[in-house]
């Protein structure tokens, strides 16, 4: 398999790096982030956090975890600017 080199900014490398899981080369992970973002999709998202979803433990984790998504989906009434 052949490689290439490339440059990115030293902000970028970092962002990629919180990106990047301990299982997976630099490689993998700019293959998955592509892929998530060409699918685009909830289901990617969603696969994206399963490792967040696998860290709940017992039940008093997954009733704070369904309070802060009950939370999340309050109706919130967003101001819309309109151009004039």
């Amino acid at each position: 398999m052949s490689t290439k080199t490339i440059a990115v900014e030293h902000s970028v490398y970092e962002r990629l790096a919180r990106e990047k899981r301990s299982s997976e080369s630099f490689t993998k992970t700019i293959a998955r982030l592509i892929q998530s973002a060409r699918n685009g999709t909830c289901a990617a998202a969603v696969a994206d956090a399963a490792s967040a979803w696998q860290a709940i433990g017992n039940d008093a984790d997954a009733d704070l975890m369904e309070q802060i998504h009950q939370l999340n989906r309050s109706t919130t009434n967003w101001e819309v600017e309109r151009p004039a």
